[in-house]
């Protein structure tokens, strides 16, 4: 398996418009056309949407931004694959994948934040097997759970 991230551009935001996660699941994160717009015109956090590539073939989406500076961290604001490449494994792999691109072009950054609904049940024990843990604090924003991860380099 070839995993490869993309930059959302011109050329493939239409595919990522379309992806859609399951029926189950719509409740429990943002649609990505929302985020598209957020990117699009919500700049000062510098928002930064990513295709998420299996052998050439965008099955989900991802997106970040909101770096601090001062307290070096950085939000993984979305992750998501299409509900037609779930259950294959790419989403472990590929998520593997965000946080090593997070480590090797944002060296300064320290911390990576996420949020979680609370509903999302299967979503913590995911988060935690890479290292998030949850801080029991709420995003004031959108009332979701707050996990965080301290990168650790070789």
């Amino acid at each position: 398996m070839r995993y490869q991230l993309k930059p959302i551009s011109k050329e493939n935001w239409r595919t990522a418009a379309q992806l859609r996660v399951a029926p189950h699941q719509e409740n429990l994160i943002e649609d990505n056309r929302d985020s598209l717009l957020e990117a699009a015109y919500d700049t000062d956090l510098r928002w930064t949407p990513i295709g998420l590539y299996v052998n050439h073939q965008m099955v989900g989406f991802s997106m970040i931004g909101a770096e601090n500076i001062v307290e070096r961290s950085i939000w993984l604001d979305r992750f998501m694959i299409d509900e037609t490449h779930q259950h294959q494994g790419y989403g472990h792999a590929l998520f593997r994948v965000v946080l090593n691109y997070l480590k090797d072009h944002y060296k300064q950054v320290q911390t990576i934040y996420l949020s979680v609904h609370q509903e999302n049940e299967k979503a913590f024990p995911f988060y935690e097997s890479f290292g998030f843990e949850n801080t029991h604090e709420t995003d004031p924003k959108n009332g979701e759970i707050i996990m965080r991860c301290t990168i650790i380099r070789d």
